[in-house]
């Protein structure tokens, strides 16, 4: 795995993306610190990883305006207005469903409010991941997706989907299908925007 996260780091400079490599969540949280300023704005995609960190929980904390997607008090018709704010945000925070050692970042979205602003609008991208979330190229990729994060994340979220069931995709054309949308990020132009954070330990799925 090392050489895996050796290789990914190196490719993700090569391709304009800056990365970094923490040992533990405090060391994260740490790092978040130096990173977010007191008044921003800051939205979040569905993770359990941040929430396995306890980045949700961190950016309560904080002295900023955060949209959280779960203040349980959001109305439906809320929600899509936080999810529009979130690409006016300082800051985006989520994870990705795997990064390829050539340095491409790869994620399958249901209703794209989570991949959309990671591609485009907020000011800074932080994109948060364990190293379990690092394969070879982009067949590990997409194979990851299908037998492992996809199915696990429809079961959590109670779809009715055939993935649910099995625990692998069924290419379904179920109204309930969480792989709605499919994104490479390959580079970026501002090597500013979008930063990768490792943390050296598994994380999500």
């Amino acid at each position: 795995m090392a050489t895996l996260l050796e290789d990914a780091v190196k490719s993700l400079k090569r391709n304009r993306i800056s990365s970094v490599i923490f040992e533990s969540e405090e060391n994260l949280l740490d790092y978040l610190d130096t990173l977010i300023d007191d008044g921003v704005t800051v939205g979040v995609g569905d993770s359990i990883t941040l929430e396995a960190l306890g980045v949700y929980d961190y950016l309560k904390k904080r002295d900023i305006t955060y949209y959280n997607k779960y203040d349980e008090a959001l109305g439906k018709e809320d929600k899509k207005e936080l999810y529009l704010k979130n690409f006016q945000a300082d800051y985006f925070l989520s994870s990705a469903n795997a990064i390829s050692s050539d340095g491409k970042i790869y994620n399958m979205d249901g209703n794209g409010s989570r991949v959309a602003p990671i591609i485009y609008g907020p000011k800074k991208v932080l994109i948060i991941c364990g190293v379990n979330k690092i394969v070879k190229d982009e067949k590990d990729a997409v194979e990851r997706i299908r037998a492992h994060a996809a199915p696990l994340d429809a079961k959590r979220l109670a779809k009715k989907t055939p993935c649910a069931v099995t625990g692998h995709c069924a290419d379904c054309k179920s109204k309930d299908k969480i792989c709605n949308y499919f994104t490479v990020i390959q580079g970026q132009f501002d090597e500013t925007r979008i930063r990768v954070i490792f943390v050296n330990k598994e994380l999500g799925y």
